[in-house]
C-alpha cells in the first residue's frame, strides 16, 4: 500500500510521540500542498491525505488520537478553501 509523504510523517511521529509532533505534521501537510496551486487540486490532495490517514488508522489503531488531530487540521484547510472560493 502506497501512502502519501505527509502520512509517512504522521506514522513516524505517531510511533514516537513528542512535544510539537502536531506542528511537524502540519508543516509536512503544508509542504505537500505547496505542490498544488489550483484550489480544486488542493482539495483533491487533501482528500487523498484523509484517505491515507484512514488507512493508517486501520493499520495503527494506537495512533487514533494523533490522527484525529491531523484530520482536524486537514478539515480546517478544506474549510479555508471553501471560504476563499466563496
Amino acid at each position: 500500500m502506497q501512502l502519501s509523504e505527509p502520512v509517512h510523517v504522521v506514522y513516524r511521529l505517531g510511533s514516537a510521540p513528542r512535544i510539537g509532533a502536531i506542528v511537524l505534521a502540519e508543516q509536512a501537510i503544508d509542504t505537500y500542498l505547496d505542490g498544488y496551486g489550483r484550489p480544486d487540486d488542493r482539495a483533491t490532495a487533501l482528500d487523498i491525505l484523509l484517505r491515507d490517514l484512514a488507512r493508517l488508522r486501520f493499520l495503527e489503531p494506537a495512533f487514533d488520537g494523533f490522527i484525529a488531530e491531523v484530520e482536524s487540521y486537514i478539515d480546517q484547510l478544506h474549510r479555508d478553501l471553501l471560504h476563499r472560493a466563496a
